[in-house]
């Protein structure tokens, strides 16, 4: 079946910075910028509803150097109460931070913490196993595993997934024991410049990891390069290739062949508010290093 995909609807955020994740929960999208000092909440139609203020910064961005660079997050249940998971690049040391945010009650105290996964232990192992330099730009549950995708660049020229049991998050006594598993993540060649992952989303109905992607280039974890395409991609049948040393993508779509609106737009974010038997509903946010955020709705019509 060859996919349609259609732009529904595009909107200016722009009082808003740098928006690099996406999730919706209950009738609500949780936005993040990665160097915004609030998460955003908007209803389905984009409208504010609130803003949780994440940060004690005077000014609307937080620089490039002191940000952490809260890059992607996810919907996580911990003691069966749902939580948004937001992660950090650990691309420097001030972005090795994470934070839980109990989405009933998202006005409740939060603190950054530095997570196992981000101690020099656990890097040194993914290390070892292939990834020379981390930059994590995606995050999603699949069933009681939360993997994380760290982004290559022209220079390590890679995107890898990390698998790890979300039961280890909440408990000390598993972090040392915990199998790591690293997955490479074959991706065509696109000219002169790097296709990175961005985000990751799993659609548990469809058993489908989709997957934001970008053109950028930079041959680091650390700075921004031009902008290229931005891209949608998705691997059927996930639990049954998760185990797999590689994956290829069953589908990739560039997204400015959708629509001329996505030329130029550095899509960070992904999320899917609803699917049935031939359509999804998917939401995407972009990051083009100005100061504003874009959110497009797209809908992919299975034919």
């Amino acid at each position: 079946m060859k996919p349609d995909i259609r732009l529904i609807k595009s909107f200016l955020l722009k009082d808003f910075p740098s928006g690099s994740s996406i999730n919706f929960y209950d009738g609500k999208f949780y936005l993040v910028g990665d160097d915004a000092t609030n998460l955003l909440i908007l209803d389905n139609e984009y409208n504010q509803v609130d803003s949780i203020r994440l940060f004690d910064y005077p000014e609307k961005r937080i620089p490039k150097s002191e940000k952490a660079d809260f890059e992607s997050s996810t919907i996580l249940l911990l003691n069966n109460i749902p939580h948004l998971f937001i992660i950090g690049s650990a691309s420097t040391e001030k972005r090795k931070k994470t934070l839980l945010l109990p989405v009933q009650n998202h006005h409740a105290a939060h603190n950054l913490f530095q997570p196992f996964f981000y101690k020099d232990a656990f890097l040194q192992q993914l290390k070892t196993k292939g990834i020379s330099e981390i930059n994590i730009e995606g995050s999603t549950v699949l069933k009681d595993s939360l993997i994380l995708s760290n982004r290559g660049n022209i220079a390590n020229p890679i995107n890898h997934l990390v698998i790890i049991p979300t039961a280890a998050i909440n408990d000390p006594a598993q972090q040392t024991t915990i199998p790591l598993s690293v997955i490479s993540l074959e991706l065509p060649v696109n000219g002169n410049n790097f296709m990175g992952v961005s985000e990751l989303c799993y659609i548990e109905s469809k058993d489908i990891l989709l997957i934001s992607l970008s053109s950028e280039a930079t041959t680091n974890s650390y700075d921004d390069g031009v902008i290229s395409d931005s891209y949608i991609g998705w691997i059927y049948e996930i639990t049954k290739k998760i185990h797999n040393t590689n994956l290829e993508l069953d589908e990739l779509i560039n997204l400015t062949e959708v629509d001329p609106a996505f030329a130029v737009q550095k899509i960070e974010g992904v999320c899917v508010a609803a699917v049935n038997d031939s359509q999804w509903d998917i939401h995407l946010v972009s990051d083009n290093d100005n100061g504003e955020s874009n959110l497009f709705h797209i809908k992919v019509m299975m034919k």
